[in-house]
């Protein structure tokens, strides 16, 4: 179990001496004589305590409160206890990285007495139960922060829930990377607005489960493939499903909260007076920081907490935008020359297909033995020396998983080196006509082992960065090496550790700011470790549960959770052909013009290319690209400056509007909106056919910056211009980036095309968008089935 803050042995040192009790003092040292003797020369020697106490317990004999800076945070009476344990059992069932959760729980008893002490900087308060305490030990450990821990002295119990005091107009953010609410006090949907369309369960509409999975296809129980995704596989997902679960959230009554540990929990936003978080298990370490401001409580990650900063991103990536192309290494120079010869900046290829593919009933897939193929790309090697000369990187794809048809897996699992079942022998996953073993990176010869492949078989092969995908699917029933947490623990901390295993791997080849590899599953801690998130797998559409918007809501929170530097799929991913969800070239547009205002330029082609415009497409697009890559290019030296905060200070990139504006009510609001770095305002177009936007300017004086000619005050909404390739975007007028975005505002537009024959969808919420013909029913449980059970592309 991990320590906040300070370590525990000051503590206890600190504690046993106010009870005049030197027997924790270790064996030859000398022993203060006096209680400030101990507290000056253990504030000396750790830093670890505050010059004053932080939190404070008001204790009347019959209930008590606990505040903090002010703040108050706990509030328990004998009728409203804020403690709470139970008995029960949680159930997992999992399906290809999808799980559906329930507790059983057979008891629960809240604590209704107890005791109290104060030993200055920390207070302790027993929770009595029969002959039995919960110690509740609330210490200031510096003049910024207190920690919690919960001390069990013999309540047996397998769930633990404690209620901290809310307000009903208060706001939460946070919980790592959600896609569906910024403020997790947001009901799902409207009560009164909404259709009943299906059955939808509103006690649960502010409730969010802290579980890495796959976040789901299409996350909205109004939406027809949802529907038959979940009744297919429970592959449907909701708003709260995510790859990148973190118990922690910022509150906007100034404080930030943060559990630092990897339980099954449970945080319940749906009351008035009170969050109540239900803990599987054995209870951590909690920490609360007050802040005066938002900015200061995000920049607390960085100073205050373990969860430690983001590296910078190598400086190359600002070069121009990331290719993602497969089919071979010709296919591969195909596509670049296509691009460059329209004027394309391109500065890297990923080829996702590198170790080669494998063919089943059901399509194309990769083959899951990471290792160059050179059948598939003849010569990679030599291309990629000369393609690095003229600027331009290659990178790969690698995950945790391994096909058993495969080398790489032969050796793991001859040495044991894969996760095991409850027989003891491998533990193998059907991933769609092939099974694959989990290397157990919980065993230090297997985490090493598969390091040494990561840095034989991508870094020295001479590519420049991966896509690390997966890590949410540990299932529940493994066997792994290191049994020192519960498996479910296990299954959170693993996208840690995947994280932790490509880290190493380049920092011990001397590449960290040269490499760079990106991550869609993480959990706490992962921003010491990963050099970029990217938002997973979107729709190739506008929708809010699952399409374009939701990378905005991901960016955002994750940048809240204390992951500041994210990108995203430009165009998205998931597609259903057969069913008209098809990419569009507006869609495909629409997000890259969003894209220039993220740190990262990167192209997918999806799960099904041939059913999607691709930025390769024809000369339209690729002439709208290389205008859209110049203005991000325009930007090198000011995303640069945003990168360098993040890594010195955690302040995101991509910014929600309240981190800023926390005091102005319809700032707090706007989702859908975001600062780039502390000058730039987007209001990305997240719907089709839109040919002007209404955005809200917060305080300030702002520019349009596509017509500089536009300046206005703020506390505002206006409507402007929004063709494709001229999102809304406004500047802070003292920026001193102002002539960067004054050359900016005289790039021309791209024509139109005379005429255009680009496959199209029906936009979300169309007319027949709730009616379901017995053609569209065929068609759609035959595609879902076909892309839920094989996990679509690879």
């Amino acid at each position: 179990m991990p320590q906040l803050f300070c370590s525990d042995r000051w503590i206890r040192k600190i504690n046993s001496h106010a009870k005049g009790n030197l027997d924790h003092w270790d064996k030859g040292e000398t022993k203060p004589t006096t209680r400030m003797e101990v507290v000056v020369y253990l504030m000396l020697l750790t830093g670890c305590l505050a010059a004053s106490k932080l939190h404070q317990v008001i204790d009347n004999g019959h209930s008590f409160n606990v505040t903090v800076n002010d703040i108050l945070i706990f509030q328990h009476t004998y009728d409203n206890p804020m403690l709470y344990v139970g008995m029960g059992r949680t159930n997992f069932l999992e399906f290809r990285g999808n799980f559906r959760i329930d507790n059983d729980i057979n008891r629960r008893v809240g604590l209704r007495n107890y005791t109290y002490q104060n030993f200055n900087w920390t207070d302790e308060i027993d929770f009595l139960m029969d002959d039995h305490q919960l110690r509740f030990r609330i210490t200031t450990y510096t003049d910024k922060s207190v920690g919690i821990e919960i001390i069990n002295n013999g309540i047996e119990y397998d769930y633990l829930w404690f209620r901290v005091v809310a307000e009903a107009s208060e706001q939460v953010y946070g919980l790592g990377e959600q896609f569906s609410h910024l403020n997790l006090r947001e009901f799902s949907y409207t009560p009164g607005k909404d259709p009943e369309l299906f059955s939808v369960s509103r006690s649960r509409d502010r409730i969010y489960p802290i579980w890495t999975r796959e976040q789901g296809v299409g996350r909205d129980k109004h939406d027809q493939v949802t529907f038959f995704a979940d009744k297919m596989s429970g592959a449907g997902g909701d708003y709260h499903t995510t790859y990148f679960p973190q118990a922690t959230f910022i509150s906007s009554r100034k404080y930030l909260f943060h559990y630092d540990w990897y339980n099954y929990a449970e945080f319940d936003f749906s009351h008035n007076q009170y969050h109540e978080v239900f803990i599987k298990g054995e209870f951590s370490n909690l920490a609360i920081i007050p802040r005066d401001n938002m900015v200061d409580l995000v920049k607390s990650f960085v100073a205050d907490t373990p969860l430690g900063k983001m590296a910078p991103l190598p400086s190359w990536l600002r070069d121009g935008i990331i290719l993602g192309v497969q089919g071979g290494t010709d296919i591969m120079l195909k596509r670049l020359k296509t691009a460059q010869d329209q004027g394309v900046a391109v500065n890297g290829l990923w080829i996702q297909d590198w170790a080669g593919i494998k063919n089943t009933t059901f399509g194309q897939r990769l083959f899951w033995n990471w290792k160059w193929n050179p059948k598939r790309y003849p010569g990679l090697d030599q291309k990629i020396k000369d393609l690095k000369a003229q600027g331009v990187k290659v990178l790969a794809y690698i995950n945790p998983n391994l096909n058993i048809e495969g080398d790489l897996y032969k050796t793991a699992s001859s040495q044991g080196f894969v996760v095991k079942n409850r027989t003891g022998n491998p533990y193998l996953l059907d991933f769609g006509e092939f099974l694959c073993g989990i290397v157990d990176l919980t065993n230090p010869a297997a985490f090493n082992w598969y390091k040494g492949q990561i840095k034989t078989n991508i870094i020295d092969l001479g590519l420049s960065g991966w896509m690390a995908d997966f890590g949410e699917y540990l299932p529940v029933d493994a066997v792994v090496f290191d049994k020192t947490l519960s498996i479910e623990m296990v299954h959170n901390q693993w996208p840690v550790l995947w994280a932790k295993c490509n880290r190493q791997a380049v920092e011990e080849s001397g590449k960290l700011g040269e490499i760079v590899f990106w991550m869609r599953a993480g959990a706490a801690h992962t921003s010491n470790y990963t050099t970029l998130m990217w938002a997973g797998d979107q729709n190739v559409d506008f929708s809010y549960g699952d399409g374009l918007p939701s990378t905005i809501i991901a960016a955002t929170s994750m940048g809240l959770s204390g992951t500041g530097l994210t990108h995203f799929d430009i165009g998205g991913y998931t597609t259903f052909g057969s069913l008209g969800l098809r990419r569009t070239a507006e869609l495909l547009l629409r997000s890259a013009e969003m894209a220039v205002f993220t740190p990262v330029m990167r192209t997918h082609e999806g799960n099904q290319p041939d059913f999607n415009v691709q930025a390769y497409s024809n000369q339209y697009i690729l002439l709208q690209f290389a205008r859209l890559v110049q203005i991000y290019r325009m930007l090198g030296n000011y995303t640069t400056s945003v990168i360098q905060t993040c890594v010195r200070d955690g302040i995101p990139a991509q910014r929600p509007l309240v981190l800023h504006y926390q005091n102005d009510p319809v700032a707090v609001n706007a989702k859908y909106q975001y600062m780039y770095g502390s000058d730039l305002l987007i209001a990305p177009v997240i719907q089709a056919n839109v040919t002007s936007q209404k955005v809200y300017l917060p305080q300030g004086e702002w520019v349009f910056l596509w017509n500089t000619s536009t300046q206005t005050a703020g506390n505002k909404y206006i409507t402007v211009p929004a063709p494709i390739g001229q999102p809304p975007v406004f500047y802070q007028k003292t920026s001193p980036y102002s002539a960067t975005f004054n050359a900016i505002s005289k790039i021309p537009l791209v024509p139109p095309p005379p005429t255009t024959n680009q496959p199209s969808t029906k936009a979300p919420g169309s007319s027949n968008s709730g009616v379901l013909t017995a053609t569209n029913s065929v068609l759609l449980l035959l595609t879902l089935y076909t892309q839920l059970m094989y996990n679509f592309s690879i």
